[in-house]
């Protein structure tokens, strides 16, 4: 008697169908702990992409200055100079626009790059306030380092 009862509750078992409300919430909750490493993963790399662009973006400013230089002799006196004919100058004198479009790109989180040259030491400055948008903070892109 023991076997047929066993046998009995083995075979209820074995037909109920569906899944029980236990098991639908561990499979819920393991699918929002996926999502949100995939959502922390792909914020990051975000970040780290849009840094790295901002960068390139950076030297390129830089050396469109120092073709500035090369043709006019003194560095612009802002980003403007590289997309409109200083006044008193030819366009042969200018060379310019040096930006495609004759417009001065912004950072990739849609700021104005801050720039300022120094003649006496021969260098250009051009850094972005980083994503926060705010001067002098700790993402500001180049910082204090600036080359």
């Amino acid at each position: 008697m023991k076997f047929k009862t066993m046998v009995r509750q083995a075979h209820r078992r074995g037909n109920r169908k569906g899944f029980t409300l236990l098991e639908l919430l561990l499979v819920m909750a393991i699918l929002v702990v996926l999502a949100g490493l995939g959502t922390v993963a792909y914020t990051r790399l975000g970040t780290a992409s849009n840094i790295k662009a901002c960068k390139v973006q950076i030297k390129e400013i830089k050396d469109l200055c120092v073709a500035y230089k090369l043709q006019m002799q003194t560095y612009p006196r802002s980003l403007q100079d590289l997309v409109v004919l200083p006044s008193g100058m030819t366009q042969a004198e200018w060379g310019g626009p040096y930006f495609r479009d004759a417009k001065i790109p912004k950072d990739p989180w849609r700021n104005e790059f801050t720039y300022s040259a120094n003649e006496a030491q021969d260098r250009v400055f051009v850094s972005s306030n980083g994503p926060d948008g705010a001067k002098g903070t700790a993402d500001d892109i180049p910082g204090n380092n600036d080359q």
